[in-house]
């Protein structure tokens, strides 16, 4: 009886995953052909065949399905895949862009996704949801391999961690846009010109 239970729970909760990544892929899909204020939660409910009722089951609010978009194409529900491989011995900064190199190569692999997120009016850190779900995972492991730089004299130890986290992503975050909104063709070099500007600066390295 108990193994019969738990079979039911668990068909249940396939279910119901099933039915919030149908809301999901089909609010995305709305908000690429539609643009985001364009679409109502009526709209998507509707296209991906189920109630309102079951809708508001599932996300309190349309800007719910912003936090979920975002969180998916970060990966902050799955491990994430291999990144490229840095210099052994490698320096922060290299390890950083490593990382950094990483995450947009698994974006890129949900290009739809991408470019949508990376469109939107709104940062990014605004739709993290600490309470709910974990941080990213480039978010986390950019400030570890920063901290390491800080306690190696790689890294500057008199500006406070967070804000040299927030640095170093905000030019992923910069570079990501500027792909999304066609001012640039190739994402990844771009963003290793971002990061060479976060660790170095403007001033002429000659």
């Amino acid at each position: 009886m108990k193994t019969a239970g738990l079979g039911s729970v668990a068909r249940s909760t396939d279910r119901r995953q099933q039915t919030r990544d149908l809301v999901l892929d089909t609010a995305l899909r709305l908000f690429n052909e539609h643009g985001y204020l364009g679409v109502r939660v009526e709209d998507i409910a509707q296209q991906a065949g189920v109630s309102r009722a079951t809708f508001y089951k599932h996300f309190a609010e349309r800007e719910q399905i912003l936090a979920e978009l975002f969180e998916r194409l970060l990966g902050a529900d799955t491990a994430p895949t291999e990144s490229p491989e840095a210099p052994d011995p490698a320096t922060a900064e290299q390890l950083v862009v490593t990382a950094v190199e990483g995450a947009v190569q698994r974006m890129l692999s949900q290009e739809d996704l991408a470019r949508f997120v990376y469109s939107l009016p709104v940062r990014h850190s605004a739709l993290l949801r600490p309470d709910v779900r974990t941080t990213p995972p480039v978010f986390v492991q950019v400030t570890h391999l920063l901290e390491q730089g800080v306690q190696r004299g790689e890294v500057r130890d008199d500006v406070p961690i967070d804000l040299l986290a927030r640095h170093v992503l905000g030019a992923l975050e910069t570079a990501m846009r500027d792909w999304a909104e066609g001012r640039v063709d190739d994402p990844m070099e771009h963003v290793r010109i971002m990061l060479t500007l976060s660790f170095h600066g403007a001033a002429n390295r000659a």
